[in-house]
């Protein structure tokens, strides 16, 4: 057995028994030596049984958006999707939902990485009619006003009513807005009522290799 499915499963056996989340993952991180790579994997993989059902139970088929509002956790969805496109970095986790494991939110860049994935993002939810779709980025990442602006202008080109703004408290404004939200944070996914898993939809219609 691999390393990382020891540590896998010593995690899942605290989660289970109702220890808190950053204490088990330093502690099996500890106990098998392992690198950031590997705790970020573990992080975004590994759920009680109890947070797995409850992520479940909130998970919506993304045909629920139709002529709905959305709220789009920015940052996290557009990071997911460039792994997709790129190919890169993700995991599916106990919970079912498609994460990314770099952690590289605080480094984000904006390039043409985000405005292939920004594309990509704005013409699937296009598919599924939205009545209107909210963009928020965390406003303590550098250029998050120059990509709100930028999101703007592309739902603006691509005929989807919506708009982008930034935020010095995304997470908190994300879960008071309690609407439909796209996300695979499990922090907000734990507090609001429904969220869609877009990089699931969007990684099912790649390409396969070969």
């Amino acid at each position: 057995m691999s390393v990382i499915k020891k540590a896998a499963q010593d995690l899942k056996y605290l989660l289970d028994r109702g220890y808190n989340k950053k204490t088990s993952l330093n502690l099996v991180v500890n106990r098998y030596k392992l690198n950031e790579n590997q705790r970020n994997f573990l992080q975004r993989y590994v759920f009680s049984e109890r947070d797995i059902q409850m992520h479940r139970s909130r998970l919506l088929s993304i045909e629920k958006i139709s002529g709905r509002y959305i709220v789009i956790d920015g940052y996290n969805v557009l990071v997911t999707v460039e792994a997709i496109l790129n190919k890169r970095n993700l995991v599916r986790g106990m919970d079912g939902f498609l994460r990314d494991t770099s952690a590289i939110f605080s480094k984000y860049k904006f390039d043409e990485n985000t405005k292939r994935a920004l594309k990509t993002i704005i013409l699937t939810l296009r598919e599924y009619n939205p009545r209107f779709v909210l963009f928020i980025f965390d406003s303590q990442i550098s250029h998050s006003g120059e990509l709100a602006s930028y999101v703007r202008h592309k739902l603006n080109e691509f005929g989807l009513e919506g708009d982008a703004r930034t935020s010095r408290s995304a997470d908190k404004e994300i879960v008071d807005l309690n609407q439909i939200t796209i996300t695979t944070d499990s922090i907000i996914i734990e507090k609001v009522d429904s969220v869609v898993d877009i990089g699931s939809i969007i990684h099912e219609k790649q390409p396969s290799e070969g």
